[in-house]
């Protein structure tokens, strides 16, 4: 082999030892990249919910025990996604970073029962279908924005029906909706916590209406309790 013929083998060679280099860090880094993929995790969601009851309620007679029902829920509030939409007619999404602790209907269920029971006693079960008995479905719990994203309201509607065995004694339809103090779940978050409280004080208000009073204790109807 002469001199240029071993050059040019020796330049195969290297070119030969470049491209392999190459393919082998090439390699690498997609293996590195993959890896980081397999790796990453997406922080998990913040969590929401209504609060504390805090909030003061309206000066109502007392009231005779009535029964909650598990309240219900339109399919789209089935799970614990923040639901919001542009408008009344935009289409709803939900916020991809945060969750409620439960579904809506669970968390206006126990808002419900904590805010009613203020006038009287709220039992989950209804004995031998004595007590009157509330069955609310929330149709609504929303986050709603202005087209121009400026503004929010936290909207809640509810249906309750007023059962006493299979005979239905009235019902109504509550909406209510509460400005949102920041453009962002947490500010929908409280928003909503307010609409929940003034529909169960509108609620517990047209029961008011619909219910006896609580029965008078023994010896408090302004005598003197009889003696045996």
């Amino acid at each position: 082999m002469n001199g240029m013929e071993s050059a040019m083998a020796k330049g195969t060679e290297i070119g030969a030892m470049k491209r392999a280099a190459a393919l082998a860090a090439a390699a690498a880094l997609a293996a590195l990249l993959a890896g980081c993929g397999v790796s990453r995790v997406a922080p998990a969601p913040a969590m929401l919910d209504l609060g504390a009851d805090t909030a003061a309620a309206p000066a109502l007679p007392a009231r005779a025990p009535i029964a909650l029902a598990p309240v219900q829920g339109a399919p789209q509030l089935a799970d614990t996604h923040v639901v919001w939409r542009v408008g009344d007619d935009g289409a709803p999404r939900a916020y991809a970073t945060y969750r409620w602790t439960a579904p809506p209907p669970s968390l206006v269920g126990q808002r419900l029962a904590e805010r009613l029971s203020r006038q009287g006693p709220v039992l989950g079960w209804n004995v031998g279908g004595a007590l009157p008995q509330l069955m609310v479905t929330v149709l609504r719990f929303e986050q709603v924005y202005a087209a121009d994203g400026s503004a929010s309201a936290g909207r809640v509607g509810l249906q309750a029906v007023l059962v006493r065995g299979r005979a239905v004694l009235d019902q109504v339809r509550i909406e209510r909706s509460e400005p949102a103090a920041t453009q962002d779940a947490p500010g929908g978050a409280q928003a909503l916590r307010r609409a929940t409280d003034a529909a169960a004080d509108e609620l517990a208000g047209w029961l008011a209406q619909r219910i006896g009073p609580a029965p008078a204790a023994p010896g408090m109807n302004g005598a003197a309790p009889v003696s045996p």
